[in-house]
């Protein structure tokens, strides 16, 4: 097949499509100082902000699978494979990555008390329009599988051939941090390890779906509490 083959230009337009606006926002965001938790930014992760991320993710979702298609990728390349097992796994994903933040924030902030003025403005961050619940769950159910299948499955398995697993892990890390990067570097930290510890779950267990599952409650459950 021809996807066993690395396309440097097909690796270029999947992810310049699917990532390449975010990253290049984000960075604008970050260099304005405009990242979320700053007191006089309040857009992010409000009904606006996730209905426009969901659209914008099935608008390009059709073009970077035609990308793919030619390329000779198909539905089960991609490697979902839904289980119980896998789901139990995501949810033990989540919930160490739930305390691994809250355990490494807390020692940011012992050993690095300048830093707690930080956290607590990204503690007490509110959206100026509060989010429905309606579309916390559709980011919920579509920006995982988005994310996860290009940022992870389709990152890995391209490069992993030809420059090895541990290149790609930390290439899809990269770019991971890269699109977040609008959420401030105070965030980098969980969404690098996020990254490595999503990489190597893929790679040891071959199957998206533990990182589905995982990824779908680390959005549901923070951005359930800017319900009204």
């Amino acid at each position: 097949m021809s996807r066993e083959r690395f396309s440097p230009v097909e690796f270029a337009l999947v992810i310049g499509v699917a990532f390449g606006y975010l990253i290049v926002a984000s960075i604008g965001t970050l260099l304005s100082g405009r990242t979320v938790g700053q007191e006089t930014v309040a857009r992010s992760f409000g009904d606006t902000h996730m209905y426009a991320l969901v659209l914008y993710e099935l608008i390009v979702t059709p073009v970077i699978l035609a990308v793919l298609y030619i390329g000779g990728w198909r539905l089960r390349d991609l490697k979902i494979s839904p289980s119980v097992s896998g789901t139990v796994l995501g949810l033990t994903i989540f919930s160490g990555m739930w305390l691994g933040e809250w355990a490494f924030s807390w020692l940011m902030q012992v050993v690095f008390p300048a830093m707690r003025s930080i956290y607590e403005v990204l503690a007490a961050y509110r959206p100026a329009e509060a989010p429905s619940l309606a579309a916390i769950v559709l980011v919920s159910l579509i920006n995982p599988l988005f994310e996860e299948v290009f940022v992870c499955g389709y990152v890995i398995e391209a490069l992993r051939r030809r420059f090895g697993t541990t290149a790609a892990i930390n290439v899809s890390v990269v770019i991971r941090a890269l699109y977040h990067l609008y959420q401030g570097i105070a965030y980098q930290p969980f969404h690098i390890a996020y990254g490595l510890v999503q990489g190597y779950v893929y790679v040891r267990y071959e199957r998206l779906w533990p990182l589905l599952v995982s990824h779908a409650l680390l959005d549901f459950i923070p951005m359930a509490f800017y319900l009204n």
